[in-house]
C-alpha cells in the first residue's frame, strides 16, 4: 500500500477516516468538512484515503484550520492505487476546427435533448457508478482495505459516488457514514409517499420542469422505468460485479443501493436543506447539513487586483466547473450572448458598466491564440476596454468572488457546488446544465425565484438569442431585483441554519462521543 508514515495514535485522540475521490465535485465536501473538523476538536485525527495528486489540498486544508486551531492535527494521506474516476473514463477527439477536447463524459451528455437522447444518456450513466474494469476495480478495492484495516479508525466518512469505497466499508463491517454534495432528493426519492417519485420528480436527463406537466408524467415514469431497467441488465455491471466475486470473495455495493433504498440506514450528510432543495419527505437517514462549500479569506487581502477591478461595477461571473469543455462552437455562442446583453444593458443605463469575469480553461487546445480568436472577434470591444476578462485560473477560491459583494449573476454548469456556492453568498443564478443533477439544480433556481435555466430549449447546448434574453432578465428590471432579493433571503436563512461544513463536522464528532466505549 501506498501510503504515509502513519503517526502513532495519541491518547484519547479518536480517528476518523475520509474515503473519497479526488474529482472536485466530490471532494470539496471532504476538504471543507476536514478543515472544521480540524478547527472544533484538537484531539480528532483525521486520514484521509483517496487517488494521486491530492496531498498539497490537504496540507493547504490543515495549514487554514491551524490559522483558528494551532493545535489542529496533521491530516494523514493514504494514496489509494488506481486511477480516479474521470481519469480513468476520459478521451480525446479532434473537433471539426481542428480543436483537441478531452471528453470525461459520454457524448450523449452533449446531444440536445430529446427522448432519444434521454434514453442514451441514461444507458450511458451507467457507467458512471462503476467507472472501472473488473481488474481495475479490484486493485482500488484491495487498496481501500489494506488502508481500512491499517487505519482501524473509529469512523470512516464515505464519498457517497464512491462504488470502491462503500463496497470496502460493507465488506468489512466498520462502522461508516456517507458524505454528499448532493441534493436531499437524490437519496429520498423511494421514501416519497404515493410512489411519487415516478411521477412528480423530474427523471434524471429529462430536463422536464418541476412540478412535472400532466401530459408529461406518462414520459417521465417511462424514464425512470428505463433508468430502472438499463441498471439491472447492465452487462458491464454484472461482469465488473461477477470478476470481483470471483477474485476477493466481495460483493459490490453501489451508490445505487443508497438512492434506491439505503436498506442499512447507513447516515448521509448531504450539503443542503430543506429550504434550497425540492420540497419532499425527508428519510430518517438522511442529515441535511445545509451547503458545505470551502472557507476562503476575503477577496481584498487575497486577491487586492481582482477586488479593485471587481468594485468597478456588477460583475457577471461564469465558472462552467472543473470538468467541462465547450463543446464547438459553444464558447463563441456564449460570447455572442454576452454581446448583446453588454449592448441591452448599455442602452438601459450609460452608468450600469456591467463587467464579466469568466473562467475558461484553454489549456488543452493545440493554439490557444488561434482558437480564441473568433471569442475576441465578437468580444474584442469589451476586452479592449478591460470590461471582460478571461483567465485559465484564479488566484481565489469562487466563494471569495461570490461573496465580494459584487457579483450581480452567476452563470455556470448546475453542479452542486457551484450551485451552493451561489447560494450561501446570495447571487442570482443562471445555469446551463450539462448532465445528470445539473436538471435537478436548473429546477432549482427558478422554483426557489433566484434565478433561470439559460437553455431551456437547446438544453445542453445554448444559442445567443435565448441566453442573452435570460441573463438580461436576471442582471435589470423587476424580476432581477426579486431574484436579488429572495437569492439574499436563502443566505440568510443558510447562515441561520449554521454552516455546512460545521454542522457535518459536529455531526460525525456527536457520532465518535457515542463510539467512546468502543475498545481499541
Amino acid at each position: 500500500m501506498t501510503t504515509q508514515q502513519l503517526r502513532p495514535g495519541s491518547g484519547d485522540s479518536r480517528r476518523i477516516l475520509m474515503i473519497t475521490n479526488v474529482e472536485w465535485g466530490e471532494a470539496n465536501v471532504f476538504l471543507a468538512t476536514s478543515r472544521a473538523l480540524l478547527e472544533i476538536d484538537s484531539d480528532v485525527e483525521i486520514h484521509c484515503a483517496t487517488f494521486a495528486g491530492f496531498e498539497d489540498q490537504l496540507i493547504q486544508v490543515w495549514k487554514d484550520a491551524r490559522l483558528t486551531n494551532p493545535r489542529a492535527k496533521s491530516i494523514v494521506y493514504h494514496q489509494i492505487k488506481g486511477l480516479g474516476t474521470l481519469r480513468q473514463n476520459s478521451t480525446q477527439i479532434r473537433t471539426p476546427d481542428g480543436i483537441i477536447e478531452q471528453l470525461l463524459l459520454p457524448p450523449s451528455f452533449r446531444t440536445p435533448l430529446s427522448l432519444l437522447t434521454s434514453i442514451r444518456a441514461i444507458r450511458d450513466a451507467m457507467g458512471i457508478f462503476i467507472p472501472y474494469t473488473g481488474p481495475q476495480i479490484v486493485e482500488i478495492i484491495s487498496s481501500l482495505l489494506d488502508i481500512i484495516r491499517e487505519v482501524d479508525a473509529d469512523l470512516v466518512v464515505v464519498d457517497s459516488l464512491m462504488t470502491a469505497g462503500l463496497t470496502a466499508c460493507h465488506h468489512l463491517g466498520v462502522k461508516y457514514t456517507c458524505l454528499s454534495p448532493n441534493s436531499i432528493k437524490m437519496f429520498a426519492g423511494r421514501f416519497q409517499p404515493w410512489l411519487a417519485d415516478l411521477w412528480k420528480f423530474p427523471a434524471v436527463f429529462s430536463g422536464y420542469p418541476f412540478p412535472i406537466p400532466f401530459h408529461l408524467i406518462p414520459l417521465n415514469i417511462f424514464l425512470k422505468l428505463c433508468t430502472a431497467f438499463y441498471w439491472y441488465t447492465d452487462r458491464r455491471r454484472r461482469q465488473v460485479s461477477d470478476h470481483v466475486e470471483a477474485q476477493i470473495g466481495v460483493t459490490l455495493c453501489t451508490p445505487v443501493n443508497l438512492i434506491r433504498g439505503n436498506d442499512h440506514g447507513i447516515k448521509i450528510l448531504v450539503s443542503s436543506h430543506a429550504q434550497i432543495d425540492y420540497p419532499l419527505t425527508i428519510p430518517p437517514y438522511v442529515y441535511p447539513c445545509g451547503p458545505i462549500v470551502r472557507s476562503a479569506p476575503p477577496l481584498a487581502g487575497a486577491a487586492p487586483g481582482l477586488a479593485d477591478w471587481l468594485a468597478r461595477g456588477p460583475t457577471m461571473y461564469i465558472n462552467m466547473g472543473s470538468i467541462f469543455t465547450f463543446p464547438s462552437g459553444q464558447a463563441v455562442e456564449l460570447a455572442r450572448a454576452l454581446r448583446i446583453t453588454f449592448d441591452a444593458i448599455d442602452k438601459h443605463s450609460k452608468a450600469a458598466n456591467l463587467q464579466v469575469l469568466w473562467k475558461w480553461k484553454r489549456s488543452q487546445r493545440p493554439d490557444d491564440k488561434e482558437a480564441e480568436s473568433p471569442v475576441f472577434e465578437v468580444l474584442g470591444r469589451q476586452i479592449g476596454k478591460d470590461r471582460v476578462r478571461i483567465v485559465d485560473w484564479l488566484p481565489v477560491e469562487p466563494i471569495s468572488i461570490l461573496q465580494s459583494g459584487h457579483v450581480a449573476c452567476a452563470v455556470h454548469h448546475g453542479g452542486a457546488n457551484s450551485y451552493n456556492e451561489s447560494i450561501v453568498a446570495g447571487v442570482p443564478q443562471i445555469i446551463l446544465p450539462q448532465w445528470t443533477d445539473c436538471y435537478d439544480y436548473s429546477q432549482l433556481v427558478e422554483l426557489h425565484g433566484i434565478g433561470l435555466i439559460g437553455s431551456k430549449t437547446t438544453n445542453p447546448l445554448w444559442v445567443a438569442e435565448e441566453l442573452s434574453h435570460h441573463l438580461t432578465t436576471v442582471l435589470q428590471g423587476k424580476a432581477a431585483r426579486a431574484m436579488q432579493t429572495r437569492a439574499q433571503q436563502l443566505a440568510r436563512i443558510c447562515e441561520e441554519h449554521g454552516n455546512g461544513a460545521m454542522n457535518a463536522a459536529r455531526t460525525l464528532l456527536g457520532d465518535l462521543e457515542g463510539l467512546k466505549s468502543k475498545p481499541r
